[in-house]
C-alpha cells in the first residue's frame, strides 16, 4: 500500500470533479485495476494499467528545474512504490501539491478515462472537430501555453492572437505575455486555448475564472485526454487529447525522452470531445 501524501491541501476543483466522475461511473470495475508501470520522461509522464490502458501527462519540467521557487532537485513521492498500487490510489496522486506526483496522477486519470471510453462507447462519442474549426477571421484568440506548431496555423485564420506563457520564449511571429497577465488578456477573448498541462500545475481552475464571454474554451494536448463532462461543467467547450493504442510503445517513447510528435507517430491517435 502506498503511503498517503500529506501535500493535498491545494484547491481541488476540476481535478476532484474528474475523480468523482470516474469513481462513480466505473465503481467496482476499478477494484482489480492496478498501475502496472510508470515512466517519467523529460516531456511526458506515462502509466500503464491492468488491461493495457495507457495514459500520459506532461512532466512539469519548467516548474521543477527552472522555476526559482523550486531550487532543489525534485524527487517523486513514494518512488519505487508506485507500480503495483491500485488505480484508485493512483488517481488520488493527481491532488498532490508535489507536481511529479500530480503528473503521475493525471496520467492515471487519462488511463482510467480510456477504460471508461471502452466500457461506455455509447456515452463517449468522439468528435472530428479540429481546434481551427472554432476560429473565425475576426476572432481574438488567446492561447495559454506555447504550442509552437499550432501558431502559424492560427495566424492564417486571425492576426488578433496572443500567447500567455510562463517560460521565456522568443517568437517574433506572435505576441507573448507573462502568465500574470491572464486576468487582463483572457476576459476579452473570443477563443481561449488552454494547455492540458494546467491540470498538472493546478492553474486550470483559476484560468477558467478569466474566460469572460469567450465563445469557446478548448483544453488541448495529450494531457487533456480524459472524460469531458467535469470540464464541460466548468466552462470548457472542447477537450482535445489522445487515445493511447499501444501502452508499451508509449512507455518506451517516454523513457527515451520522446515528445508529442513521437506519440502521435507510433502509439497515440488524436481524439476530441465537443460540448
Amino acid at each position: 500500500m502506498i503511503e498517503k501524501n500529506p501535500e493535498n491541501s491545494h484547491d481541488r476543483g476540476i481535478i476532484q470533479a474528474l475523480l468523482d466522475q470516474l469513481e462513480n461511473e466505473l465503481g467496482d470495475s476499478l477494484s482489480n485495476v492496478r498501475v502496472e508501470d510508470v515512466r517519467i520522461g523529460l516531456a511526458y509522464t506515462g502509466v500503464k494499467l491492468t488491461g493495457g490502458y495507457g495514459g500520459v501527462a506532461c512532466t512539469p519540467t519548467y516548474d521543477l528545474f527552472e522555476n526559482p521557487l523550486c531550487p532543489v532537485c525534485p524527487v517523486l513521492h513514494n518512488s519505487g512504490k508506485i507500480a503495483g498500487i491500485t488505480a484508485t490510489e493512483g488517481l488520488q496522486l493527481s491532488l498532490s501539491d508535489n507536481m511529479l506526483d500530480a503528473a503521475v496522477g493525471v496520467a492515471v486519470i487519462n488511463a482510467v478515462s480510456q477504460m471508461a471510453f471502452e466500457l461506455r462507447p455509447e456515452k463517449y462519442i468522439f468528435s472530428s472537430v479540429d481546434v481551427l474549426d472554432f476560429i473565425r477571421s475576426d476572432d481574438k484568440v488567446s492561447m495559454v501555453g506555447y504550442f509552437k506548431p499550432l501558431i502559424p496555423r492560427i495566424l492564417k485564420k486571425t492576426g488578433n492572437f496572443l500567447v500567455v506563457e510562463k517560460k521565456e520564449v522568443f517568437d517574433e511571429s506572435v505576441r507573448i505575455v507573462p502568465e500574470d497577465m491572464s486576468p487582463t488578456v483572457l476576459p476579452g477573448s473570443d477563443i481561449i486555448i488552454i494547455s492540458g498541462s494546467t491540470l498538472v500545475n493546478k492553474t486550470i481552475d483559476d484560468l477558467l475564472k478569466y474566460k469572460g464571454n469567450a465563445r469557446d474554451v478548448v483544453l488541448l494536448g495529450p494531457t487533456a485526454s480524459m472524460v469531458p463532462k467535469p470540464l464541460f461543467e466548468k466552462g470548457v467547450t472542447a477537450v482535445m487529447g489522445v487515445r493511447i493504442n499501444d501502452a508499451d510503445k508509449m512507455l518506451k517513447i517516454i523513457s527515451e525522452a520522446g515528445g508529442t510528435k513521437d506519440l502521435h507517430a507510433s502509439c497515440a491517435e488524436k481524439k476530441s470531445f465537443s460540448r
